[in-house]
């Protein structure tokens, strides 16, 4: 098995005991906001995670750092897990373990993030009338847009929630009329 997949699984349990005690506590997303942010800062600094993963380095040593760095702002719950994670030498599924949480997180309140790409920002009536339109078509009570922009596009939207690609875009049509020319 690969290491990849199996950082997943191991992330998807941690993520799921996390999940099910923050719902029990009513601080969800309060600790979503705390991964995020521990997620971002990872990604950011490189070396944070390499440090934490080099086993040159006492646990020790470990612990004290992510006290410094992170401690001080995060919820308790944040601490208990990088604590954890420090402790069982699984640092490095903390990125995993932030997106899982979020979809356990969307599922319990039938919620869905979508990114929606166009050439230009999208007005806010426009962003307002496609987040209901994926509400009403896909079931979910929500639907968090976030806008990229994109302007190879020339005209109109891709759509992307969950494992679904929706290509309303010019360039999407064009390639698809190019598709049927060729098959004539």
């Amino acid at each position: 098995m690969s290491n990849r997949l199996e950082n997943n699984k191991v992330a998807s349990r941690y993520a799921k005991a996390l999940f099910e005690s923050t719902v029990e506590s009513g601080e969800t997303n309060q600790v979503a906001s705390d991964l995020n942010a521990v997620s971002s800062l990872f990604e950011q600094v490189p070396l944070l995670l390499s440090f934490l993963e080099n086993p040159g380095v006492s646990q020790n040593e470990k612990l004290q750092l992510v006290q410094q760095q992170i401690g001080q702002s995060a919820s308790p719950w944040l601490n208990r897990l990088l604590k954890l994670l420090v402790e069982n030498n699984r640092a490095a599924i903390l990125p995993q373990l932030a997106a899982q949480f979020v979809t356990l997180i969307n599922q319990h309140e039938n919620t869905a993030q979508a990114e929606v790409v166009s050439a230009t920002e999208l007005e806010e009536e426009l962003r307002s009338r496609i987040r209901k339109t994926l509400e009403e078509t896909f079931g979910f009570s929500r639907v968090d847009l976030q806008n990229r922009v994109d302007p190879g596009l020339l005209g109109g939207v891709i759509v992307k929630i969950q494992d679904q690609v929706i290509d309303g875009s010019y360039v999407g049509r064009l390639e698809e009329l190019r598709k049927q020319i060729s098959k004539l």
